[in-house]
């Protein structure tokens, strides 16, 4: 077998592992739609690659960029995209934990005054109990 072939099958068999990963998460609902899409889309570039070897050659051809440069150019992006990808969903989180602890917040501070209310001498419930 030659080098060619067996690259093509390594870069198939990763992406096809890693979209069909994605899509096993997201029917045992483990996964959200927008991860799993993330995760298709991270698998789709091997498979491209794949089945045409020499798109990175071609298309840096057609930039007018050197190969490597545009390869370097190329890893970049997909990083950059997926730390801005992660930071997005950790601001949301953190937005989400922000409201959740004044909730909590709010509601510890309204329980020991219902508690104290209920407490005092001359307050009797509507029952006849203090």
């Amino acid at each position: 077998m030659n080098s060619q072939m067996l690259k093509s099958l390594i870069l198939l068999a990763f992406g096809l592992s890693v979209a069909a990963l994605a899509i096993y998460r997201l029917r045992t609902y483990r996964l959200k739609e927008r991860y799993a899409l993330l995760l298709i889309l991270i698998g789709a570039p091997f498979i491209v690659m794949a089945v045409w070897q020499d798109a990175v050659g071609v298309i840096a051809e057609m930039l007018g960029i050197q190969y490597t440069t545009f390869s370097l150019l190329c890893v970049t992006a997909f990083l950059f995209v997926m730390i801005f990808e992660l930071l997005t969903i950790v601001s949301i989180q953190e937005q989400k934990i922000n409201t959740l602890s004044q909730m909590v917040g709010l509601m510890s501070e309204k329980r020991p005054r219902e508690l104290a209310d209920s407490k005092e001498p001359g307050n009797i419930r509507q029952d006849g109990r203090r």
